[in-house]
């Protein structure tokens, strides 16, 4: 899942910054396929 894919951007990027992919985790969602903002229902 989400792990594994972290662990790949690891790989092919070394200088990744961590905490951005946190960040990236928090800040996103995938819907079909493509990363959106994250928006909570309630402010739509």
């Amino acid at each position: 899942g989400f792990q594994f894919a972290l662990e790949q951007l690891k790989i092919a990027f070394p200088d990744l910054d961590e905490s951005k992919l946190s960040e990236l985790d928090a800040l996103n969602r995938i819907v079909d396929g493509k990363l959106v903002p994250f928006v909570p229902a309630d402010a739509a």
